[in-house]
């Protein structure tokens, strides 16, 4: 049987985003913050009083109440947006199809008053 080389599992990254330092600056903490080294350490020494567990995990659901009720608004609030930038966007491409159309027209009567023959067909090129 084959062994491989023994080595340490790669630490978490602390990695905070943005709205996490925010919320960090007014007092509170989210699951990111908790998943902290520093945080997991802090939870090792917690008391074995009971009553303050029992205190401890309620206000921690409670954070994490806030917290899933922020990520669904923000979740809400990116598919709308999405929502309406696929709307944006075939408008967009519709509106492009009518001025090109429009543009060849253009450029095919302008050639009928210089006398020149008008090119048919669809080859997409302009003046």
């Amino acid at each position: 049987m084959q062994q491989f080389p023994r080595r340490s599992l790669d630490p978490i990254t602390e990695e905070i985003t943005p709205v996490d330092h925010e919320i960090l600056r007014h007092g509170g903490t989210s699951s990111s913050i908790e998943r902290l080294p520093s945080r997991l350490q802090r939870s090792k020494r917690a008391s074995t009083d009971i009553r303050q567990q029992l205190e401890d995990l309620v206000y921690d659901a409670s954070y994490l109440r806030a917290e899933l009720q922020w990520q669904k608004e923000s979740k809400q609030a990116l598919l709308q947006f999405h929502e309406e930038m696929f709307h944006i966007f075939h408008k967009i491409e519709d509106m492009l199809v009518q001025v090109t159309a429009r543009l060849r027209d253009s450029e095919q009567r302008y050639f009928e008053v210089l006398g020149f023959e008008a090119h048919g067909g669809n080859d997409g090129g302009m003046i």
